[in-house]
């Protein structure tokens, strides 16, 4: 970790030094001492990354306090994957400040990346090389002047090696101590100065593959196990030690079964022919506990996802003079992402009477019925889980020509190209012409063998299926109906930019030196396209495997900008006045698609002694509408929903919703006293609905400002204190549709946006559609504190001793879902903790280097402020929190020489277990203690 004075050193002398350099920093375009950054920027080094023994940027940078809400691979997996989406597996994305990845601006060298999800302008931390790091900047403050819209929270500015002279290698192998969870790594880089040092070639290779973590590979998650939270039978609230909420065990899902539910008349059967034993029913909850019901815990998939990972970079520049320099980057990642959800199911599936697979008992009681044929509902756990493999082809070139046009000015002209091809493919989905055909079994009269009824089946290679039981399907009939549609899109952007920087120097000079500027303008382009299979447009598969019907998309936008920079040191080396400079930055902008902004910076830095400075901004930035919030058309998805309207639920939330939910169920034609999750026919199955684009946006525009104080007191030792707050107004709101729904009934009143976005069944009051949209309805607000320091010193006999220490307090993070609605506090939330700090002391002696790090979180609430608030007996006081997170990572390395090292370590060596409860990665993942060895391999590396 970087020295918080000077964040933008290099890495590898990421000591505080007494040497001034001048150098450009993440958040300004001017040329400067690093010690003047205005902007509090936390920065980590290659050196930081290695000693992780963290293969995962993001993984890594999740332990920077205004970047633990950031969404690793295993937030992007398993059944974090919604029905209906696609090319959003295994995608890591960087959340600074808790306020989303389309408010985060990633920039590769200070420039812009191309997006890896469709329709977003999300920037796929996988499609940078990890080993090709120099640094990592992490920059809060208004960033929209200096670099464009997008960077309303800040800037995570990724700076990589140039000018390589040499060969280096490196090697990781990683495995949790349970013998799964593997990673594998290498990376190769080779580079050559030449002509006198004035040019040079760098090539860079990457591998890194992670191997799948599957729920049921932990047995504390598997169903015996794992517990869930649930409103609980049997709660009065006056009653002292009843509760609500509680935990529970063997949770299920009522009304179907992996061994199959058929009802006759009163008779209701298991699939194999026995009386089936239901669940006990929770009376306030959708779910039900033990029986021969579905178990919730087997419908979890992957909590890793499978990860290849190809990376090819090429860097180069030529200095042909002081007035032309020439430089070129290219770069080719392949990643494949791998992961399984849920199993799918039949509900129901009718089979004809004639079918040799029903149990006598079942067919005794049809006949007598009357029946002709049977309904069997039944989740298919003995048909693989379905899923989806995203291959993403990461594209990027940037060629660049700077110089000098006289000691006091200078030109920087450069176009980026950026493209991404997603590549998505759902796995396992069953087709429904086949698996009709397949459950349509008959006896053969001349072998006595079951086939599928159909002779063409037959010739087609149709193997009969059997539902009736539990492990009943025969894995020689999934070649026949399983598919793997294909999807494609596309994103790409092209950047132009040309800038003039430099001082007026020659014209005048301030006491504290010459006033800096910086001038330009830039052009910008971007597009995402998205093409669907064939198969799921025309909707050929079976029932809810793929029965959101996706749309074809295209959408693309070009802004032309102006921006200027000015930096004026007005004193310096004076008594009480070692430095003092403001600052100022501006941006014109005009978007094909909402027309002008305007967004602006002014900083100051304050420097009393050389050892201690005062800095501060204040700034106003935007972000425009991405391409999807604007142009998505309108396409099916669906959603599970846990009605706030429910008795159980009509508690929680705030105090509008009880008054609210009673007249919105009458006003439908319910009755209230009645409705809860068992009286609702579609309580257990997924709600279709739509989702659309909203060509109206306006952009949102944040009010930011900073205040620090950076104290030095001695050589190799520095502390950064520094407070933000972040206002965001007219912000752009999609929630997701259990969301929409609780926003309806917890607004002052039923006439808002969220309630006109839910349809309700007339007769019954239940929801039975939705409409997501994204509006400009909301504002956020987050505020809070950051403390970086640094301590670097050398011993004559001890060795060198290197303590870095991160901590973050969240003092506000708080929305609003439409004006006037009530302000949702949301500090100490998952992933939003209201303290953190990370500690890593490292020890050098000799060869030996051994490394230390820390990081802990405090234990955040399970459930948020609007709902405890309303009820002190919602749940026992013990589960009021998470558990805090306690992560101990230690490594050992040792140089052999100049040329060779290896190293070896354990992350999380205490072993820490996520908590109870429906999430499985809090406050840490599953993955458990995780051993890992390397070496490492230099040959005239500099």
């Amino acid at each position: 970790m970087t020295d918080p004075a000077s964040a933008a050193t290099p890495a590898n002398t990421s000591a505080p030094t007494d040497d001034a350099t001048d150098i450009v920093i993440t958040g300004s375009r001017i040329v400067r001492p690093d010690y003047e950054a205005p902007n509090p920027i936390v920065s980590f080094g290659a050196a930081d990354i290695q000693r992780s023994g963290s293969t995962n940027v993001t993984s890594f940078l999740q332990r920077v306090p205004a970047l633990t809400n950031s969404l690793d691979s295993t937030r992007t997996a398993g059944r974090n994957q919604s029905d209906g989406s696609f090319g959003q597996v295994g995608l890591n994305l960087l959340d600074l400040r808790g306020l989303g990845p389309n408010r985060t601006l990633v920039l590769v060298n200070g420039r812009r990346h191309v997006a890896g999800q469709p329709d977003t302008a999300a920037v796929d931390i996988n499609a940078i090389p990890t080993d090709l790091i120099e640094r990592v900047d992490v920059l809060t403050g208004a960033a929209s002047a200096v670099y464009g819209a997008d960077g309303v929270s800040g800037v995570v500015n990724f700076v990589l090696r140039r000018d390589f002279d040499g060969v280096a290698a490196r090697s990781q192998f990683g495995i949790s101590d349970r013998g799964d969870a593997a990673n594998r790594f290498a990376s190769l880089v080779a580079g050559r100065n030449f002509a006198d040092g004035r040019a040079n070639v760098t090539l860079a290779y990457e591998y890194n593959a992670d191997q799948p973590l599957a729920n049921d590979d932990r047995s504390y998650l598997s169903l015996g196990q794992r517990q869930y939270f649930v409103n609980l039978d049997g709660y009065d609230p006056a009653r002292p030690g009843s509760y609500k909420i509680g935990p529970v065990r063997d949770l299920r899902y009522p009304y179907g079964s992996n061994q199959g539910y058929v009802v006759i008349g009163d008779q209701v059967f298991r699939g194999d022919g026995a009386i089936y034993t239901p669940g006990r029913f929770l009376q306030n909850d959708g779910y039900s506990i033990g029986g021969d019901d579905t178990p919730v815990a087997g419908y979890v998939g992957d909590i890793f996802p499978r990860t290849r990972r190809h990376a090819v970079n090429a860097l180069t520049h030529f200095d042909a003079s002081d007035a032309f320099k020439i430089s070129l980057e290219g770069k080719f990642v392949q990643s494949t992402v791998t992961s399984f959800s849920g199993f799918g199911g039949n509900y129901p599936a009718t089979i004809a009477l004639d079918n040799p697979f029903i149990p006598a008992s079942i067919l005794t009681a049809a006949r007598n019925a009357g029946l002709t044929s049977v309904d069997i509902s039944r989740n298919n756990f003995d048909i693989p889980r379905r899923g989806e493999e995203d291959r993403r082809r990461t594209y990027r070139g940037v060629v660049d020509v700077t110089g000098r046009l006289s000691d006091h000015l200078s030109y920087d002209a450069s176009y980026t190209y950026g493209q991404t091809d997603v590549r998505a493919t759902k796995l396992n989905d069953r087709l429904n012409d086949r698996f009709l055909a397949a459950l349509d079994a008959v006896r053969d009269p001349t072998t006595g063998q079951v086939v599928c009824r159909s002779a063409a089946a037959r010739t087609a290679g149709c193997v009969p299926v059997n539902t009736f039981g539990g492990r009943t399907v025969d894995p020689a009939s999934f070649d026949y109906f399983l598919s793997n549609p294909v999807s494609d899109a596309r994103l790409t952007q092209h950047v132009a930019n040309a800038s003039l920087t430099g001082d007026f120097g020659q014209f005048f000079t301030l006491p504290g030196g010459p006033v800096a500027f910086a001038v330009g303008g830039e052009y910008r382009r971007e597009s995402s396209r998205f093409r669907p299979a064939q198969a799921l447009t025309d909707n050929l598969f079976y029932q809810y495997d793929e029965y959101i019907i996706p749309t074809p998309s295209n959408g693309h936008f070009d802004v032309w900008e102006a921006f200027g920079e000015v930096n004026v040191p007005i004193l310096k080396d004076l008594p009480f006045a070692n430095l003092l400079s403001v600052g100022a930055a501006g941006r014109y902008s005009d978007y094909s698609t909402v027309g002008s902004t305007r967004s602006y910076q002014f900083n100051g830095i304050y420097a009393p002694i050389r050892e201690i400075s005062f800095r501060g901004s204040y700034g106003r930035s935007v972000r425009a509408p991405n391409i999807g919030e604007i142009f998505r058309p309108q396409t099916g998805t669906s959603n599970f929903f846990s009605d706030p309207c429910y008795i159980g639920n009509r508690s929680l939330g705030t105090s509008f919703r009880g008054a609210n939910c009673q007249a919105l169920i009458t006003a439908a034609g319910g009755n209230p006293a009645t409705f809860t999750a068992q009286n609702n026919p579609d309580a257990t199955i997924f709600i279709p609905g739509t989702q659309q684009g909203n060509p109206d946006l306006r952009a949102e525009v944040a009010r930011t400002w900073t205040a620090g104080v950076v104290v030095r007191p001695m050589s190799g030792f520095s502390i950064g204190l520094d407070w933000y707050d972040i206002r965001l107004r007219d912000a752009i709101n999609t929630p997701d549709a259990n969301a929409i729904a609780a926003l309806c009934v917890d607004q002052p009143t039923l006439d808002n946006p969220y309630c006109a976005s839910i349809s309700r069944r007339t007769g019954s009051g239940f929801i039975n559609g939705y409409v997501v949209q994204p509006q400009n309805v909301a504002a956020f607000r987050t505020a809070g504190a950051e403390l970086n320091i640094a301590w670097r010193f050398t011993t004559a006999r001890a060795g060198t001793f290197d303590l870095r220490f991160v901590g973050g307090y969240l003092d506000r993070l708080e929305q609003i879902a439409t004006p006037g609605a009530v302000v949702e506090n949301n500090v100490d939330q998952i992933f939003r903790p209201k303290y953190n700090f990370t500690v890593s002391p490292t020890w050098t002696t000799g060869p030996l280097t051994l490394s230390y790090n820390l990081r802990w979180q405090d234990g955040v609430r399970r459930f948020s402020r609007i709902d405890t608030a309303a009820n002190p007996s919602l749940v026992d006081p013990r589960y009021f929190r998470y558990k805090q997170l306690w992560q101990h990572d230690v490594q050992a390395q040792i140089e052999v020489n100049d040329r060779f090292a290896f190293y070896g370590g354990v992350n999380n060596l205490a072993d820490q277990k996520p908590d109870i409860g429906f999430e499985t990665n809090v406050p840490i993942s599953p993955v458990g203690r995780f051993i890992y060895l390397g070496a490492k391999l230099r040959y005239g590396e500099r």
